[in-house]
């Protein structure tokens, strides 16, 4: 095993040899407190040949600033997107903003979570095989009471383990993609979601009160904002 000096991996490592049967997974979700779009959460492992890569000399380095995604500038986390998604496996669940509206931010996460996780299990099972004792370390103060497996919520988890990082910025890219996409569309482009990527910025807010929702928009959240 080569040494990489970043504390998130020193962390993972102890969960690691504590438990060398599990499969460790890390999961966080993007989104949670946005005005307008979906929650998306990402569930990530290492690939079982991620220590003995052949590339890992020339990882070591990029590695060693992996870090909450809200750390790091876009570009760093779109430099690392693209290396985690070949040195990990992972997937992405979605809650719409129907499906917020109906079953509230944190029942929605725990959704997207669940979608995740499912799709992660599926995709490691055709790649691999049977996915033995997975253990789920979640970004947050709270188990998911949708999914069946060993879990660890880590307040902060996406500052302190690899795993948990590197869900994070998966999950962040792609919904940043994604909003950036949606704001060319010309229904949505006078929201700036190219820069806030839907959040309660001082920008989106007035475009809400000249413009008014849209069906992208959280009713429920902006009403909150707006009455308080």
């Amino acid at each position: 095993m080569f040494k990489i000096e970043n504390k998130l991996f020193h962390f993972d490592s102890s969960f690691i040899s504590s438990y060398p049967s599990c499969c460790f997974i890390g999961m966080d979700e993007v989104g949670r407190g946005a005005l307008a779009g979906p929650v998306i959460a990402c569930a990530f492992t290492w690939r079982n040949n991620f220590f003995k890569s052949g590339k890992k000399k020339n990882l070591i380095k990029l590695l060693k600033d992996l870090n909450d995604s809200k750390q790091l500038t876009r570009i760093k986390r779109n430099e690392l997107f693209k290396h985690l998604v070949e040195l990990g496996y992972y997937a992405l669940g979605y809650s719409s903003v129907l499906e917020i509206e109906k079953l509230n931010i944190l029942n929605a996460t725990f959704l997207a979570m669940n979608r995740a996780f499912n799709g992660l299990v599926e995709k490691y099972t055709k790649q691999v095989g049977v996915l033995d004792e997975p253990y789920l370390l979640i970004d947050g103060n709270k188990f998911n009471p949708l999914i069946n497996c060993r879990q660890l919520p880590i307040v902060r988890g996406d500052a302190n383990s690899s795993l948990i990082a590197s869900a994070s910025i998966i999950a962040k890219v792609y919904r940043d993609s994604l909003m950036f996409r949606l704001s060319k569309v010309k229904q949505f482009n006078c929201f700036g979601w190219n820069s806030n990527v839907g959040y309660g910025t001082l920008v989106h807010r007035k475009a809400i009160r000249k413009h008014g929702l849209t069906p992208l928009h959280r009713k429920l959240f902006v009403r909150k904002i707006f009455s308080s």
